[in-house]
This record gives structure tokens, sequence and C-alpha cells, in this order.
């Protein structure tokens, strides 16, 4: 990755954002035989939310348009290391989804049913396997837990390395610290990028770029529904082995796993207007503190190591905008993203098969850029996020 190189004059796909997404729809576009693929990024190698995320892979939600698209980019996921020729890391330890309320219960009960219609490995779990699964769980709070077998984590510092040497590998060209200035049109359609006085020519432009994606969208002249979101993170000192599976406690709208290393990652979620810094604050990491307190109480005497903030892009419905611009010709976006990297493995295939064949997948047609203006947003009940009102 030669900073100094000069950029080129024009390429078929220029794919603005290197993040996972990016790097993902850059890898499946060359993997498809795709030539002169550009990758641009303003910031530097895992600074946006592909570095700062709580790195969990769940494999199911609550409704069957989520159901179905992060159960294939799980599927992804468990042959991805394969499939890029290095390690990502991936580690099926399983994902429990627990409720406290009688409301919530009712919700996993309910979901627990979408995952049988969508062929989902899922089990509401009973008292004493739950014992099992999550000893150290406060189990008299729990109404019901929910557990996904087949999900997991991945780091996020390997599933970005791994992708980034298979990009190279393939022959992508790619490039931190290199903001885009403007997105040029010409007949109708979208013609290519300017960085500084260069411009690039290009057939198609893909937008990636993560919380900047309605800067990005506006360079271009056209709308794009959502905004960009501060999302907070914590981990706690090394403790002995306590959680097994990833875990998400829905009704404090906190996440969480532990490491190999023993530290406890996760975060909890505020009802706070959505801020554009990266700066943490002492609400978010009071709640967090309660949740694990609360819901694994021999966490109560941890130190936390470390508290860290990255911006996402929200879409209305918390779910991603992927395809083609209705506005642009030529113009596509992989934007929306809160379940960024669990996703990124069926994005990148789904989104590179419909630049390239011009087909869009079942799966990935309930997130169609333009479904807000259509009144076709898609309720998913079961994520693990605040709603602003």
């Amino acid at each position: 990755m030669n900073l100094n190189a000069p950029l080129p004059k024009r390429c078929s796909i220029l794919i603005v954002g290197a993040g996972i997404q990016g790097l993902s729809l850059a890898f499946n576009l060359a993997e498809r035989g795709v030539r002169d693929i550009l990758v641009l990024d303003a910031g530097y190698w895992q600074g946006g939310a592909s570095g700062r995320n709580g790195t969990l892979i769940r494999g199911a939600f609550s409704s069957v348009e989520w159901t179905r698209f992060f159960a294939y980019s799980n599927q992804l996921w468990h042959g991805l290391s394969r499939r890029l020729g290095e390690n990502v890391m991936y580690s099926m330890r399983g994902y429990s989804m627990i409720g406290e309320r009688t409301a919530t219960a009712e919700l996993l009960h309910r979901t627990r049913e979408v995952h049988r219609e969508c062929g989902i490995d899922s089990q509401l779990l009973a008292p004493a396997q739950l014992r099992r699964v999550l000893p150290a769980l406060a189990h008299e709070r729990v109404s019901a837990a929910l557990h996904l077998p087949g999900s997991g984590v991945a780091p996020h510092h390997a599933a970005m390395h791994a992708y980034h040497k298979a990009c190279e590998r393939l022959g992508v060209t790619l490039r931190y610290r290199t903001p885009v200035a403007a997105i040029d049109r010409s007949a109708g359609r979208v013609s290519g990028v300017r960085v500084g006085e260069q411009r690039i020519d290009a057939d198609v432009v893909v937008l990636a770029g993560g919380a900047n994606s309605n800067a990005l969208a506006q360079m271009a002249g056209v709308p794009l529904e959502g905004y960009p979101m501060r999302l907070e993170a914590m981990a706690l000192e090394p403790t002995r082995p306590l959680i097994g599976p990833a875990v998400a406690l829905l009704d404090r709208l906190c996440y969480m796993h532990q490491t190999a290393r023993g530290e406890v990652v996760g975060g909890a979620e505020v009802a706070e207007r959505p801020q554009d810094t990266l700066n943490a604050d002492v609400p978010v990491m009071a709640a967090t503190a309660k949740a694990y307190m609360e819901m694994f109480p021999q966490l109560g005497q941890a130190r936390i190591l470390r508290q860290w903030a990255g911006l996402v892009h929200i879409s209305p419905d918390f779910g991603p905008l992927l395809g083609a611009h209705p506005a642009l010709p030529g113009l596509f976006v992989s934007a929306g993203w809160c379940y960024g990297h669990a996703g990124a493995p069926a994005a990148g295939e789904l989104l590179a098969r419909a630049i390239v064949e011009g087909t869009v997948d079942e799966r990935m047609k309930p997130f169609a850029v333009e479904r807000f203006v259509q009144g076709r947003p898609v309720v998913e009940p079961g994520i693990v996020l605040s709603h602003f009102e």
C-alpha cells in the first residue's frame, strides 16, 4: 500500500470507503473477475467503525428480512478464513438473547417462530439449560433466553487484515488518507470522482463511507436517508472465563462477550440525540457498568480498562441501505450499517452480484435505498440500539 504512488486516471469500479464493507465488496468484485477496482478512504487504516466495533456475529434477528440476510452472512463467516486465505479468527461460540420483561419474553417466543420459518437453528433455553450456557448470569432476573448456537464473534482487526490481504492479492488498489473532494456526473449518470485536482473516471461509484454517507451523497447530488450516530463500548480488565457465548441483554440495550484474553467487551445504548463526535461520555459508561454488574454480579469488582466511541450511519428503520441509488445511474450505496461487521460478507457478495450481473438477490431486496419513499420500511424489534424520538 504505497501512499505516494500516483492514482490511476480511470477505473472500472471506484469504492469510496475502505472499511469492512468497502473491502468485502472489492474482494467479491475481484473474485468475479472485475479488474481496475480502486478503493479510496479519507481516514487511516481501521480508523472508522470497522476498527471500533464489538466484533459480534449474530446470525438471526426477530424479523424475516433481517434474519434471512444475516443468517446468510453468518453462513459465509463460517468459511471466510478459507476463502480469503487469511485467519479471520471467527469463533462459533454461540449468541444468547436475554429478556427480563414479560413483553421481551413474548418477543423472543415470536422470534423463535421466525427462526423456525427461516430454517434457523435456535433454542428457547429452559432455566437448567441457561445455567449451563451462562452460569454466571443473574438468573433470577431472566424471563426468557433464546440461544443461537451457530453465531459467535470475530475480532475486527483479524477480519480487516484478511480482507485487505485478499484484496491486494487480487489486484485491488487500496488508498487510505485519500479523501474524495467531489463526485462527478455526465450524461445523466455518475462519471467519476475528484481527489484534490485530479479527476478519476469510473464506470461505477459505490458509496461505502460509513458515518460520512450523507456528505458523500450530497457530493453526488442525491438524497440519502439517515444520519451519523455515535455508539460506545468499553473493555474490562481480564478476569477468569465467565461468559461463553456472545450476549444481548435486550431490555438494557446492551451487548457483550468475553475475549480470549479475558476482557469483557461490549456496550449499552442510552437515549440521546445523535452526535457526530468520537467523544465518549459518562452516561453510556454508567449504563454499561450497571448492566454488567446487575446481570453478571461477579463483574462488579472488575475495573474498566478503556472506553471508546465510534460513528456509524443509521437509517430510519436501522436497517442497511444496500443497492443502486434510484436517482443516479451508476451510483451504488452500502450505508445505514449498525451491524455492518456481522453483515459484511453477505453485503459484499450480494452487492457485487447486483453490480456485475444486474440482479438483486431476494435477501437484499428489502434493504433497497428507495424503500422509505416507497413506504416500505423494515420493522426489526430485536436490535440492541436506542431509537431517538
